[in-house]
């Protein structure tokens, strides 16, 4: 069973309680793996990160290990949901190694898998994946240059760091078109990762 079509039947997605009430509940069981990947996928790439660059230490070989884990939840959602999913999936990992931000052998690793899982397996559509990714590319370099050159601190650093250019364009093309599942994958993405980063911040690490 998989979510693989170009438009799901329902109007809705149950994403951590955001999607409910008027939009409906997506009643398709695999919509729960589907986002449980997502949260997956947000938390394996954030602590892949903390293990290289930012003093987490576990074990000999733990930072491929969740490069490697990051990689195939990516791959998953991509063999498990529609195209436009994959579309922005694989735009998102593109636009990585435009910006630069595949530094150590693990991103690069991830970056890898889920590309090639996207070329071989998955059905990625033209003007879904450059219309993401000209949003990713140009909001992650203004993200990176805010973080890198002006410092941004306080409200200007909380926005910032929110990562809100994934959630908000799958919104407005949710609103558009009905196909709710690529704002349920990158929600649930958001979300995961910056609550890795801000449990890890408050345990020392970042």
């Amino acid at each position: 069973m998989s979510l693989k079509t170009n438009a799901p039947d329902g109007c809705g997605v149950l994403v951590v309680g955001l999607l409910h009430g008027s939009l409906g509940v997506y009643d398709d069981p695999m919509i729960m793996i589907v986002v449980s990947l997502g949260i997956l996928y947000g938390a394996t790439m954030k602590i892949a990160d903390l293990l290289n660059e930012h003093g987490l230490k576990w074990f000999k070989g733990s930072n491929l290990l969740f490069g490697v884990l990051w990689g195939l939840c990516g791959a998953l959602l991509i063999v498990l949901t529609n195209p436009v999913v994959d579309s922005a999936l694989v735009a998102m990992n593109v636009a990585f190694i435009i910006r630069n931000r595949l530094d150590y052998l693990n991103h690069q690793v991830a970056a890898s898998i889920v590309i090639v899982t996207g070329i071989a397996w998955g059905e990625l559509v033209a003007m879904p994946f450059l219309v993401f990714f000209f949003v990713f590319l140009i909001f992650g370099a203004l993200k990176d240059y805010a973080d890198d050159v002006l410092h941004a601190k306080g409200l200007w650093a909380l926005v910032n760091e929110s990562m809100l250019y994934y959630p908000i364009p799958t919104l407005i093309y949710a609103i558009i078109s009905g196909d709710w599942l690529p704002f349920a994958v990158f929600t649930a993405y958001m979300i995961a990762y910056n609550l890795t980063k801000i449990i890890a911040h408050k345990k020392g690490y970042g």
